[in-house]
């Protein structure tokens, strides 16, 4: 009876330290953000921002009193809306099938799997509350991406639509981007604390593959390009977050 008491003892005692450990912490966030694409080529054109909704796991390694290491899991959705040259066949009033130049308005909803790495730079505890400065990379995977697209050309009468059209042969299967970022941790009690902040997800490397770029076209449907199209996804993100 009295090993059995002992061993109760132990285990409270236990989880009583582990409770105090705040070296490691495991949470959930949730994180609305608009996002945009900005070009880097002549001929492709920014039309319009996204709103976005993300959601995952975040985890703090706590490696000093004021410093962290923090990665996690998250689900990224992403995108924004391009015009490009683009080239389509269409039947003719004659009923041939035609080469027509013209462009393509494409609004993308992208989706990610994005693992960050960044290090948070935390100030001593004020009240409940700690705030820190974020910064690091973001490395992420598409795994999804869909647009609305809309074509134009000169003497088409109104524009040719298509719903749902699958673009991930157009979007590069990997992104990177610079994060940065501010916030707050409220502790609640003991190793849980609410988070949240504000941070910039600042792509760094062409989204776009080649089957974006592979043709170009003038107002006669005629020409190659000879260069890529080139463009980067931003963000800027709102983090809500609780930490155990």
């Amino acid at each position: 009876m009295k090993k059995l008491y002992a061993l109760g003892l132990l285990f409270i005692a236990f989880n009583l330290v582990q409770a105090q450990d705040k070296s490691f912490q495991l949470g959930f966030q949730l994180s609305p953000n608009i996002s945009w694409i900005s070009p880097d080529s002549e001929g492709l054109e920014n039309e319009g921002n996204k709103l976005g909704f993300s959601y995952g796991i975040i985890a703090d390694f706590n490696i000093a009193e004021n410093y962290s290491i923090s990665t996690g899991f998250t689900l990224l959705n992403s995108g924004g809306k391009i015009n490009y040259p683009d080239k389509i066949d269409i039947i003719s009033q004659a009923g041939a099938t035609i080469s027509q130049g013209g462009r393509t308005t494409a609004d993308l909803r992208l989706k990610y799997i994005q693992i960050p790495f960044t290090i948070k730079l935390k100030t001593n505890e004020i009240g409940y509350m700690k705030y820190f400065g974020q910064f690091g990379v973001g490395t992420a995977f598409n795994i999804d991406a869909v647009a609305e697209e809309e074509f134009t050309y000169p003497g088409g009468n109104g524009a040719i639509k298509n719903d749902d059209v699958d673009y991930k042969d157009e979007i590069s299967l990997f992104r990177a981007s610079l994060l940065m970022g501010i916030g707050a941790e409220y502790n609640v009690s003991g190793n849980t604390s609410i988070m949240f902040g504000i941070n910039f997800d600042n792509g760094f490397l062409n989204i776009l593959s080649e089957d974006i770029y592979a043709e170009d076209a003038n107002g006669n449907g005629e020409g190659n390009r000879d260069e890529s199209f080139k463009a980067i996804n931003n963000s800027i993100i709102l983090n809500f977050g609780i930490l155990f």
